[in-house]
């Protein structure tokens, strides 16, 4: 008798066990629903954006709340469906660790950035720059994470550096994320040195760092998965 295969696992699928999946769908359902509940005492006008110094410079209904409380959820069902329909999916299970990280920590910021708005209504958060020092904190640390992580990631067409070249060679992807890791790590370091200089500093020279930083790293990390892949046609 023919021995039938067994049907493949969330975990062999995405590298993520499934009560991971389920812990994580329950605490977005959750966010959406404590906004929801927030809402009515709520001014009509809530804060939506706030400026380097960490002062709010920009606002919304206060239906937005929920909507932003909603991402997390959405984003979650993205990570969840991405691996099932990237050609090279079953990498996915190679680099599990790094992607349950990457999932985990990712809805857990979106769920805490979701709160901003109501905490600053709620006078909850310790100063005006306390917001720009979160973030970019946050965003910082988060950068350096992914950096130090970055090299373990196999070829995937959904997460990772994906230059034509590290895409079409296994050598190239892993020598470019080795060097896209050390990019992300300057990136992460500077935006949290950036986060404590948002009140010194004026707004349009934060900006303009950010900017050099996120256009030169990107530039960096596509012209060194270039040069490899010339490097090795030449020779």
């Amino acid at each position: 008798m023919q021995k039938q295969e067994k049907p493949e696992t969330t975990k062999a699928s995405t590298g993520i066990p499934a009560r991971v999946w389920v812990v994580l769908m329950l605490l977005c359902v959750l966010n959406v629903v404590a906004h929801l509940a927030a809402m009515p005492g709520l001014p009509e006008r809530i804060p939506m954006h706030w400026g380097a110094d960490g002062g709010v410079n920009g606002w919304g209904p206060r239906w937005m709340a929920s909507v932003l409380g909603a991402l997390p959820l959405t984003f979650l069902a993205l990570f969840y469906v991405a691996p099932r329909i990237d050609p090279k999916g079953a990498a996915y299970a190679k680099f599990g660790g790094f992607y349950q990280g990457f999932v985990i920590s990712f809805t857990v910021f979106m769920c805490a950035i979701s709160w901003l708005g109501e905490l600053t209504v709620w006078n909850l958060l310790p100063g005006k720059g306390a917001v720009n020092v979160i973030v970019s904190g946050a965003i910082g640390a988060f950068f350096i994470g992914m950096g130090n992580y970055l090299p373990r990631v196999r070829q995937n067409y959904t997460l990772g550096i994906k230059t034509p070249w590290a895409l079409d060679d296994p050598d190239n992807w892993r020598r470019t994320h080795r060097f896209g890791g050390a990019c992300f790590m300057v990136v992460g370091v500077s935006l949290i040195v950036l986060g404590f200089l948002g009140g010194i500093l004026p707004e349009t020279w934060i900006l303009a760092v950010i900017m050099v930083l996120a256009i030169g790293s990107v530039a960096a990390m596509y012209v060194y998965s270039y040069l490899i892949w010339r490097k090795s046609h030449n020779s």
